[in-house]
This record gives structure tokens, sequence and C-alpha cells, in this order.
């Protein structure tokens, strides 16, 4: 059990910076592309490379999560990207536009899983601080801001009881905020809601890391819905004609 929980987290934490690397790639080439001759060379390497990222993660998923996905057959292409028949097979392949929908579902499961594991070590800490296994000796810092729009200085004090922020010559032309804030860390509501976000790490984390394993198989597998999806849109369109 303790092994499956650590491969739920690495598989989720590794997850994580792959899926950003492969998101913004993919938001630049088709959002922030520019030029057009770029942008469709961009989106030809998109398609292209689709084929080796889905056989990474493929072969990730398997190693950390102890899974069988089979790789779908391969090449997927025949014939170079600079080509006119290797420009229509990548533009009218299902495989490489399911793998970029598979980077905005492991974009969205491995975020949600990484913002938990924060929150759960976050609220451990906030824990041993509130039950006095170690006592803050205030702790204090300063911070200063100093910029175009926004300019402050930031007071933090931490000790055995509570966290306070002070917010001194506070300028901004597009916010407000109080000049002073106080968070007792030991207070009820706040073990409360530690508990409650360590309880979500236990009972959250391996639903993601299994729903996120499926969707690797689902989308990027031998077995995926890509075919079955390619399938029923070609015939709603010769249904049409």
């Amino acid at each position: 059990m303790i092994k499956k929980a650590f491969h739920d987290r690495l598989f989720l934490i590794t997850t994580f910076p792959i899926a950003l690397l492969a998101f913004e790639f993919v938001r630049w080439t088709i959002f922030d592309g520019g030029f057009l001759p770029f942008t469709v060379l961009l989106l030809l390497l998109l398609l292209s490379v689709a084929e080796p990222f889905a056989a990474f993660e493929i072969r990730r998923t398997n190693k950390i999560m102890n899974t069988e996905i089979v790789q779908r057959e391969r090449p997927w292409y025949r014939a170079p990207f600079w080509s006119w028949e290797g420009i229509k097979e990548r533009l009218s392949s299902v495989n490489a536009w399911f793998v970029i929908a598979y980077v905005f579902a492991a974009i969205f499961f491995s975020s949600l899983g990484v913002i938990i594991l924060v929150l759960f070590w976050g609220s451990v800490a906030v824990l041993i601080f509130a039950l006095g296994a170690i006592t803050p000796t205030n702790w204090s810092w300063v911070f200063s801001l100093n910029g175009h729009d926004i300019s402050g200085k930031f007071s933090f004090l931490l000790d055995s009881e509570k966290f306070k922020l002070t917010i001194e010559g506070f300028q901004s032309s597009e916010i407000s905020i109080p000049d002073q804030l106080t968070w007792v860390y030991t207070s009820g509501w706040t073990i409360a809601l530690c508990l409650f976000l360590i309880l979500l790490n236990f009972l959250v984390i391996p639903i993601l890391a299994k729903h996120m394993s499926e969707v690797t198989a689902q989308m990027l597998g031998a077995n995926s819905i890509a075919d079955p999806f390619a399938a029923k849109v070609k015939g709603w369109f010769e249904s049409k004609k």
C-alpha cells in the first residue's frame, strides 16, 4: 500500500512538468504563433513530435503505475512533414490530435494533484507548529516592493501562536489590501482545515492517479478511443452527403 501511494504521487508529480512544457508548446503554437507560415511549420512540427511524445508517456505510465498499456502501431506517418503527403498525413491524423487533447487532460489532473500535495505538506507543517512539535521563536522577514504600478513594505512575523503580515506604505492603482493581516494558526478552525486537507490527500490522490493512467490508455494507447471517434465522425459526414 505504501509503495502504491508513493507511485501515485510520483506519477502525478512527474506528469505536471511534462504536461506543463507540452501545454506551453501547444498554446504557443496554436494561439501565439504569429507569422502564418511560421505557425504552420510549428503546427506540423507539433503533430510530428506527437508520436514520440505519446510513446514516451505510455512507457512512463507503464513504468511508474505498473500498467500494461500497449503502444499504437508505428510509424504513424510515411512521408516527411515538408512534403505535401506528409502535411496531409499530419493534419488528418486523429492520433496526433488526440495527443494534443491528452496534454490538456494531463495538465488538469496533474495540476490538481500537485495543488493537493502542496496543501498536504503545508497542512503537515502547520500542524507541527500548532501542536508545539517545533516552536518558532519570532521569525520575521521584511520585504520591500518597488515597481512602476505598485510599491510598499511588507513585514512578516511568525511566533508560537500566529502569523502576522504588516503592510506599510502600500500603493497600487489596481488593488487595495488592509494594513495588517493576522492568522492564528493554533485555532481550532485551522487545525480542522489541516486535518481535512490531509484526509483529502489520501482520498483524492489515488483517484487522480488512476484516472490519469486511464486517460493515457484511452487517448494514447493501441485501444484508444481515437479510432472509434474518427469512424463516427467519418460516418456522420458521409450521412450528410
